[in-house]
């Protein structure tokens, strides 16, 4: 009796499901919710259902703008690759991947730290059809998303004011009162890369924030962050967001393009 009532749900759900109209849907919700945007996507990674904070998130007005796009369209190459590489794997496991902490660019164009969670969608005979998930600026106090980010807090605010040298790694452990291979996990545990891949990440963020502003050349900006030269400041910055200095400059500042220098 309990299985043929469960089963009669489940006709009516499937039913209910099939009558809403593809723009209302389930992910108008989170239209309310500034902060968390949801996403949905077929087994291609092509965007088929998506918040409006998302759409305004990429600089984007109306909902065909984005419908179809996959992550390469959306964000530069280095980055997607790696957001394709989570998607494949909760298709290939059937199971949610949850808590990953990982650079997006925020509002503003600039690089920043963002929560998000995925899930498989499944159809009636449990096959995996997509993928569909959230995604949430992460606030600076990282402890509140790991609970071993509070040991090395100290050291992580150390590494975002000293952006010209790389402190020791005795000081980075001095002030954590840990030990330098202490520190070392738990920044892998925490944060999914050491302390030097995250200081890089600080350094080509501030980068960033210069290079919209306008106001120094990129020859500058690479002697004010201490790169050895604008040379490896361009191959540093096109390591970790896929395009050159002057290339970001161009599409995110707020200067006409021959003005970038």
């Amino acid at each position: 009796m309990g299985n043929r009532k469960s089963k009669n749900w489940e006709k009516k759900r499937c039913a209910f499901l099939n009558e809403i109209a593809a723009d209302s849907h389930f992910h108008r919700a989170f239209d309310a919710l500034g902060n968390i945007h949801f996403f949905a996507k077929n087994l291609e990674g092509e965007t088929l259902f998506f918040s409006r904070g998302l759409l305004a998130h990429h600089g984007l007005q109306q909902d065909s703008q984005m419908l179809g796009k996959t992550d390469a369209e959306l964000t530069p190459g280095a980055w997607a690759m790696h957001y394709v590489e989570d998607d494949q794997w909760v298709i290939k496991t059937g199971l949610p991947k949850l808590g990953i902490l990982e650079l997006w660019f925020d509002e503003a164009g600039l690089p920043g730290f963002y929560l998000t969670n995925k899930y498989p969608l499944k159809n009636d005979q449990g096959e995996v059809i997509g993928i569909m998930g959230t995604i949430q600026a992460a606030k600076v106090d990282l402890e509140t998303l790991h609970p071993s980010a509070s040991s090395i807090m100290p050291a992580i605010q150390l590494l975002r004011e000293e952006l010209v040298r790389f402190p020791a790694m005795e000081q980075l452990a001095d002030k954590c009162f840990l030990s330098i291979r202490q520190v070392e996990r738990l920044f892998r545990q925490s944060l999914g890369m050491s302390p030097r891949t995250y200081w890089m990440k600080c350094r080509i963020r501030r980068s960033c924030e210069l290079l919209i502003d306008g106001r120094e050349t990129i020859s500058s900006i690479a002697t004010l962050l201490g790169f050895c030269d604008q040379s490896n400041f361009n191959r540093q910055f096109r390591q970790h967001l896929g395009l050159s200095p002057k290339e970001y400059q161009r599409t995110k500042s707020r200067l006409h393009p021959e003005e970038c220098r």
